[in-house]
């Protein structure tokens, strides 16, 4: 009974603040843990040591403590006492102020890819307000009051009158041609998809289509139904653009920021304006990505010079994934590509180095880190001579 009421607590203070939440005793046992965010093995507070050791820190009962790892990785914990026994909930990771990555990444000397994933998992970790700081606090401190209340809300129905059943069975047909029209039209649209024509996708499904809208379900949580639709198409427009066949590392990063979008969106306007940049996204990539007319070999080449354009391209080690000689495979790579592999990669890597700088806040240096080159004035140079511009001259020039 007792972790009955502590437990349940922790869920609702979980739910309340979307952080991380954790329950722990006095002997550094988890009675409770709810990860929303996890925390890689190469940053400080993996594994759940920055919370063991803010529990260890905290002695005093009743008090609300703060702890910050040098990461800026910030957590909350409130101490309090139950049948004599010492506990510590603890919420977080959150962030008080926007952290710099690039920073992070050469002061720990991070590899490229330990770089990329830690841009993806700081994006999930909430930068939040002193007032939302402040309002954690209180709900903390509300624990105990929490734990032992009991809540009975007066359920009152509304007085609505019975209609009566009318022809049942023009009914049953009616619900069976709305699902014969709406496959129809799902095969359709997953074609148009698959062909990268999204003027034609967004007209047989978009936002505004009530075909699609599927009101009878989720009545009551009309935000919950409009997500669930969105993971739905996400999977959808994922299996279309694989079909397509588009490399599987571009699918699962746009697959990837989506769910992110539907998770966190915070009202209906939002959700339907991502289902309809989902739409156009999958269509834009499948147009300009898709291998269908490749060879197998060929495919196979791109898809892994696409998953590792940022690293050194070892064509020995290509020519054996694809059993062919490295002579053979460079031929046939020109002339299916009109580029050799290199070329091909130096395009990758200026395409994405062009993408962040209009899109990303970030200094030169990084974004030449980002996409491959160790050397920033190297990437200046090859970046002019592929696009007539410097990277900083590219960037205000605001294309």
């Amino acid at each position: 009974m007792m972790y009955s009421k502590i437990v349940s607590t922790a869920i609702k203070i979980s739910h309340l603040t979307q952080l991380n939440t954790y329950v722990i005793d006095k002997n550094g046992h988890f009675v409770y843990h709810d990860e929303k965010a996890s925390i890689p093995a190469y940053m400080p507070g993996a594994k759940q040591k920055d919370v063991l050791e803010l529990s260890r820190k905290m002695k005093e009962t009743n008090q609300v403590y703060t702890y910050i790892n040098p990461w800026g990785l910030s957590y909350l914990g409130y101490s309090f006492l139950e049948e004599g026994n010492f506990y510590a909930i603890i919420i977080g990771p959150y962030f008080e102020v926007i952290p710099d990555v690039y920073g992070l990444v050469l002061q720990y000397n991070l590899t490229i890819q330990e770089s990329a994933d830690l841009r993806s998992i700081l994006e999930k970790v909430n930068v939040v307000t002193t007032e939302q700081i402040s309002s954690y606090e209180a709900v903390l401190q509300q624990f105990e009051a929490m734990k032992e209340a009991e809540t009975n809300p007066l359920v009152i129905y509304s007085k609505e009158k019975k209609g009566r059943n009318k022809n049942r069975d023009a009914k049953v047909d009616d619900e069976a041609d709305l699902v014969t029209r709406r496959y129809r039209i799902e095969k359709d649209f997953m074609h148009a998809v698959k062909k990268g024509n999204k003027e034609k996708a967004l007209k047989l499904i978009s936002s505004d289509n009530t075909l699609f809208s599927f009101s009878e379900r989720f009545p009551n949580q009309p935000l919950r139904r409009v997500k669930n639709l969105n993971i739905v198409l996400n999977t959808l427009l994922r299996s279309a653009a694989r079909n397509s066949h588009v490399p599987a590392i571009l699918i699962h990063r746009i697959s990837e920021r989506f769910s992110f979008d539907i998770e966190n969106g915070e009202n209906i306007a939002a959700l339907r304006s991502i289902q309809d940049d989902m739409i156009r996204e999958y269509c834009d990539l499948v147009k300009s990505n898709s291998l269908q007319h490749y060879s197998q070999m060929i495919q196979q080449v791109l898809e892994h010079v696409m998953s590792y354009y940022d690293q050194e391209i070892d064509k020995a080690e290509l020519a054996a994934l694809s059993h062919t000689h490295p002579g053979n495979l460079s031929r046939r790579f020109k002339k299916e590509t009109g580029m050799t592999i290199t070329e091909y990669q130096q395009d990758l890597r200026i395409n994405q180095a062009k993408h962040l700088l209009k899109t990303e806040n970030l200094p030169v240096d990084e974004v030449a880190w980002i996409v491959g080159y160790k050397d920033p004035s190297y990437f200046g140079r090859v970046f002019k001579n592929g696009t007539g511009y410097s990277p900083s001259g590219y960037r205000e020039r605001g294309f």
